[in-house]
């Protein structure tokens, strides 16, 4: 099945951290990394009076329940160093389920689509760069960019060049 993750930190060297992170869910068994898009650096969404994010949105093959690959990124996270002590607050790795292909959760652990999604320029901008002519509710996701005001301060970040990551292949 092809889920749509989105990856995120803005709490420490978040390149490298991404890029170990990346890394690290290439090598689960069962999960398929087939597309990762660039970086882009993002204000904070929510919680306005933190440092910018990088984000980005990878595409991936995972042939278990939805709510294995749940457990899965948020033990990923953990291992990142990942603490939850306030809503949309810093954080090392963010790593969220976003999207599965004719998949519908709307449970206490998982809901899928992602909530907000849909609203979500810093997702949306990485999105559209991996799947260009996605439709979400009969809208595809460029008009859906603009509709939010175009993204502009969404950024593409220059990679640096430390470490082996999956997206300086591309």
């Amino acid at each position: 099945m092809k889920y749509f993750i989105s990856i995120g930190s803005n709490e420490g060297p978040s390149e490298e951290i991404m890029g170990a992170a990346l890394h690290k869910l290439s090598l689960m068994p069962f999960l398929s990394i087939s597309k990762v898009s660039s970086l882009y650096k993002t204000p904070p969404w929510g919680k306005t009076d933190q440092a910018e994010f990088l984000n980005a949105v990878i595409e991936a093959d995972w042939q278990g329940t939805p709510e294995e690959l749940m457990r899965l990124l948020l033990d990923t996270e953990n291992s990142f160093g990942r603490k939850r002590m306030m809503r949309w607050g810093p954080r090392t790795l963010d790593l969220d389920l976003l999207y599965g292909e004719n998949v519908e959760k709307q449970t206490e652990f998982l809901k899928l689509p992602h909530p907000f999604f849909w609203e979500r320029l810093f997702v949306l901008v990485p999105f559209a760069e991996i799947m260009p002519y996605f439709i979400f509710k009969g809208q595809d996701i460029q008009s859906r960019i603009r509709e939010l005001g175009g993204g502009r301060e969404i950024v593409k970040q220059e990679i640096t060049g430390k470490g082996e990551y999956l997206w300086q292949t591309k």
